[in-house]
This record gives structure tokens, sequence and C-alpha cells, in this order.
């Protein structure tokens, strides 16, 4: 049996109201395009930096993308050998980060 979802459609245009259903098929479909960018991404990534994904040995799943689970496959496809760090609260990750950054920047006085 495939899974559907309710989309509330002004959640992504708040000139429309009303909701459509998805399937899991067809939200991956929607998403391929999305998918493609951060494979490509990350392929330009590890060939400017001249390293192979075979010696990645850690990937942190941060950001509100990676809660998406196709995210989540490809980079476990893209980095098999890695170590996959996901955090329940994958969006703060950055702004956390961010924190301590600038918690530890100089300062002007």
């Amino acid at each position: 049996m495939e899974s559907k979802g309710i989309l509330d459609v002004d959640d992504f245009d708040t000139t429309q109201e009303g909701n459509i259903q998805v399937s899991q098929e067809g939200f991956q479909k929607m998403c391929e395009v999305l998918l493609n960018k951060v494979k490509n991404t990350l392929n330009a990534a590890l060939h400017n930096s001249n390293f192979n994904a075979n010696k990645i040995n850690k990937v942190l799943h941060v950001g509100g993308g990676s809660r998406m689970p196709m995210i989540k496959q490809l980079l476990r496809n893209m980095f098999p050998e890695a170590e996959h760090c996901i955090e329940e609260h994958p969006d703060e990750v950055v702004a956390i980060g961010a924190a301590y950054y600038a918690y530890n920047l100089p300062s002007d006085s």
C-alpha cells in the first residue's frame, strides 16, 4: 500500500487555499530536481577539493532539508563508508553552530 499525505497549499503559496493529496511516489517525483541539485553540488564540492567520497568519514545531517528521507538516502548512497550523524532537530544545529562561531569571534573592543 502506498502512503499518501495531505499538503496545505497556502503553506507554499499564500494567495491560494486548499489541500492536495500527494502520494510518496508523486512527492519523490516533484523533488527530483532538488535531489539532482544536491547531488550535483556535493559532486562539485568533492571534485573541487580533490576529495573522494570514500575518504569522508562523517556526514552531519543538518538543516531542514535533512529531515526528508530521500535526502538522508541520497547522503547514505553518496557516502556509504561514512558515519551519518542525524540530529533530532537538524534545523537548529546550524543556528547553534553559528551562535558558537559568533561567540568565539574576536571582539573589536
